[in-house]
């Protein structure tokens, strides 16, 4: 006889009751981990933070709304900045009354002098400001120094009224109007040269990396970027230079005034739209400090692929700091892998914990980054030669060029900044080969 179990209605009851319960929890603890996962992918994952310094939504920051909101700006600070560099040698020959070599010099000083000022914005951005402050305290100095130009020109240059179109001579200036001048000028340098080299590296913050729909919109952005660049300088080699040219040089600041002004009310109308990093240290320190201790251990031993070398754990990369990624360790310029072997002597005890000296011994990601820095050396060193030929475009060129026949027929006088495109002839290059007549 076959012995089985009946189970009592209540004992089903019961049953049902717990398998209900436990389906029940784990429909639950299923939605709270989808819950969890679409909450946390909302925010980035690249340490990008908010105004608040709260992680970054991306359904309230970034993408193509902040994106938009740079290349809007890049595009009215290059029109503002081209709007009185294309036309400053002219300015130089024709209101302050100097000859064509000394203004193409001053030019040429003045253009280095800017690219200088992107050093400095660069390390004040990297290192302690972040990249929105620092744009936004130099587009407030480039505003104060266009203002400043367009106001002395209108009302201490540019005497008797009208002067500066090249048939009209201006009058003399005292040594504190140039002076003046030169002021509002370097202000204009400090504060383009501060801006340029972190737009672009801030719009690209706007997206971001490890979303690969981001990632596609950041090589776009770059696009973009260069488009609206070229956009503001097109619009100030033509429209902005024929004013100058037939001088309305305080209309053409004026005008270059208004337009850096309206880029920083853009700029700082997207504040909470923005995402940011927090500044990641000097990194003229850290090369240093991988160089140092690579000297220090020039005799140690390196192991193959790398094994061995220091890397801080992930609690160190959380207290050194926001978004901070490792690197992995590459092969080349191996000379430098010797900054990340541990010794004893590296760290010194401090209570219970041991403290790392950055002097002797540096992280894999700090090593590798200065890998990096050095290969992109060379390529850094291939742009001098064309730097040097592309500035004469903007002082040697254009004060060659005022000379020159612009007078094309059907097409009437080109001034001197867009003559760079035209193939124009010099006047007295008809009188060269003179007309003959006919034989007898």
């Amino acid at each position: 006889m076959e012995n089985s179990y009946q189970p009592s209605q209540q004992e089903e009851q019961v049953t049902s009751e717990k398998v209900r319960e436990v389906a029940v929890k784990g429909l639950v603890e299923e939605g709270e981990g989808k819950f969890k996962e679409e909450n946390a992918y909302e925010y980035t994952m690249d340490g990008s933070v908010d105004m608040k310094g709260k992680p970054a939504a991306k359904g309230r920051t970034g993408g193509w709304v902040a994106g938009w909101l740079v290349l809007v700006n890049q595009g009215l600070v290059t029109l503002a900045f081209f709007g009185v560099s294309v036309n400053l040698v002219l300015f130089l020959t024709r209101v302050l009354q100097q000859d064509n070599a000394d203004a193409a010099n001053n030019v040429s000083k003045w253009t280095g002098t800017v690219y200088i000022f992107s050093l400095i914005g660069a390390l004040l951005s990297d290192s302690y400001w972040g990249r929105y402050t620092t744009c936004a305290i130099f587009q407030a100095i480039f505003v104060l120094g266009l203002v400043m130009l367009s106001l002395s020109s209108q009302l201490v240059l540019l005497r008797p009224a009208g002067c500066g179109d090249g048939e009209t001579k201006c009058g003399t200036h005292s040594a504190v109007e140039v002076w003046v001048f030169y002021s509002s000028l370097y202000l204009i340098g400090l504060g383009y040269g501060g801006y340029q080299p972190n737009s672009a590296s801030f719009g690209a913050d706007q997206f971001e990396e490890d979303d690969p729909r981001e990632a596609r919109s950041k090589t776009s952005f770059f696009s973009y970027f260069y488009l609206a660049l070229n956009l503001g300088s097109l619009f100030s080699n033509t429209f902005l230079s024929y004013l100058q040219d037939r001088g309305m040089w305080a209309l053409g600041f004026w005008a270059s005034a208004g337009s850096a002004l309206l880029a920083l009310a853009v700029f700082l109308g997207g504040t909470h739209r923005y995402r940011h990093f927090r500044p990641s240290g000097n990194p003229v320190s850290s090369v240093c400090q991988v160089a140092v201790a690579a000297v220090r251990k020039w005799t140690a031993g390196i192991a193959s692929g790398g094994e061995g070398l220091y890397e801080m754990d992930g609690k160190e990369c959380v207290e050194a700091a926001a978004g901070y990624r490792r690197m992995l360790h590459t092969d080349g310029l191996k000379f430098l892998d010797r900054a990340a072997v541990a010794r004893a002597a590296d760290f010194t005890a401090k209570g219970k914990a041991f403290l790392r000296d950055p002097w002797r011994l540096c992280t894999v990601t700090q090593v590798e980054e200065v890998k990096r820095v050095l290969h992109l050396l060379p390529i850094w060193l291939c742009t001098i030669p064309y730097s040097v030929a592309f500035t004469q475009m903007a002082s040697l060129f254009v004060a060659g060029r005022r000379d020159a026949h612009r007078h094309p027929r059907g097409v009437g006088r080109i001034p001197s900044p867009r003559s760079q495109h035209v193939r124009v002839r010099h006047p007295q290059r008809r009188a060269r080969h003179p007309p003959q007549p006919p034989p007898p």
